[in-house]
């Protein structure tokens, strides 16, 4: 399946079921469940933008006499005469009366003590009117909206301290193989220590998705049914290795027998061709390549955005970027390519020119974005506009 028709497939699954209510603090990269009403309008009551002394615009070519000063959080309502003036602090209540703020850098006295303003003070300057942000009774946020820091901020500011948001999905992991030793693991020279299921794992948590380390799987049939059926409570499982064709690998074999169905076998782009995805009523069983390097471009091409899409994220597929291609470079034109390599100055340049193994993992960790060749492509020519996207 071609990388825009994997995209297409998950641009059709629908967001998960359900929703919590969390604290504010903990609902940051969350999904807001349903729309959100302001109670509060903001500001709440004209007040000062700045330091400085607030006054009647009418008076400004006249000496004007300083009551006294306003402070934020004073509570109290004050009025101005005619020729009179507040001295007045950053987000205090403005007095009846005035309407103008004369910054404190323009501060300046007669021999009197009263205050003589700079002519070229605009009127309303540095007031903040009732309202102006943000009416009582108008959407705040709406469904589907991400909860950025400023979104919190906005949620905050209306003294909202739980916030109910789109359930995540439930996420598992495991790698597998008979070759296969965990980091904390003795392992010989001739045995490999288990990469994938900590990129998998760093990656959804880059991204805001906790998941839940299961292990590694063996080569055997009844191993890993078992495994699989104990995780029915999951929304997706995660595989690396036994994507291939490989005579041990037995994962296709058992998610059949499970009754999963089928969504894609492979992804044509290499390297991380060998990518399947299999569904069962509303669960999703991803078995990613074994190489270290295929599994994690696969992870970002595909689980990511599912994973995204199912949380309730509107921009869940790769954000695309404009960057100039700096160099030349051949690509095998009967298949898309993933170009791996590192964005500067709005220039992309290719890892060691696309030069490696899927089984490494030091060029992908010397890279932060990647572009995906057109099929027919047959090479990037120097200062060609490509489209790219992040991945780390």
């Amino acid at each position: 399946m071609r990388v825009d028709e994997v995209f297409d497939l998950i641009s059709s699954i629908n967001v998960l079921n359900g929703s919590e209510i969390v604290p504010l603090y903990m609902a940051t990269n969350r999904v807001v469940a349903r729309d959100i009403i302001a109670t509060r309008t903001l500001p709440a009551f004209d007040n000062s933008a700045l330091d400085g002394y607030a006054f009647a615009y009418a008076d400004i070519k006249n000496p004007l006499k300083i009551k006294g000063t306003i402070l934020a959080g004073d509570k109290n309502i004050y009025q101005i005469g005619s020729n009179e003036c507040y001295k007045i602090m950053t987000g205090a209540i403005f007095p009846n009366g005035a309407d103008t703020v004369v910054m404190i850098e323009n501060e300046k006295l007669d021999k009197n003590g009263n205050l003589i303003v700079p002519l070229d003070t605009p009127p309303n300057n540095a007031r903040k009117i009732t309202g102006e942000e943000i009416k009582s009774g108008e959407l705040l946020l709406s469904k589907n909206s991400p909860l950025t820091p400023a979104n919190i901020m906005l949620l905050a500011a209306q003294g909202i301290s739980y916030v109910n948001v789109i359930k995540k999905p439930k996420i598992a992991i495991f790698s597998s193989g008979n070759e296969i030793y965990e980091p904390w693991d003795s392992c010989d020279t001739l045995s490999v220590y288990n990469a994938n299921g900590f990129g998998i794992m760093a990656a959804l948590s880059q991204n805001g998705f906790e998941s839940e380390y299961k292990g590694v799987l063996k080569d055997q049939i009844s191993t890993i049914k078992e495994a699989l059926e104990s995780c029915i409570n999951y929304d997706i499982i995660i595989t690396s290795g036994g994507a291939s064709k490989g005579e041990a690998d037995y994962m296709s074999e058992v998610l059949d027998l499970l009754g999963f169905k089928i969504l894609f076998n492979s992804i044509d782009a290499r390297p991380a061709k060998p990518t399947k995805c299999y569904k069962k009523g509303d669960k999703f069983i991803f078995v990613l390549p074994g190489n270290p390097m295929s599994c994690l471009l696969a992870t970002y091409i595909t689980v990511l955005p599912l994973t995204k899409k199912l949380a309730g994220f509107s921009e869940f597929l790769p954000q695309m970027q404009i960057a100039k291609f700096k160099g030349n470079l051949k690509l095998k034109a009967s298949r898309a390519n993933i170009v791996i390599g590192t964005v500067k100055n709005g220039e992309f340049r290719a890892t060691n020119n696309n030069i490696y193994s899927p089984s490494m993992i030091k060029p992908i960790s010397l890279s932060n974005f990647i572009y995906i060749s057109n099929i027919g492509e047959s090479g990037i020519e120097d200062n060609k506009e490509i489209k790219i996207f992040k991945i780390s």
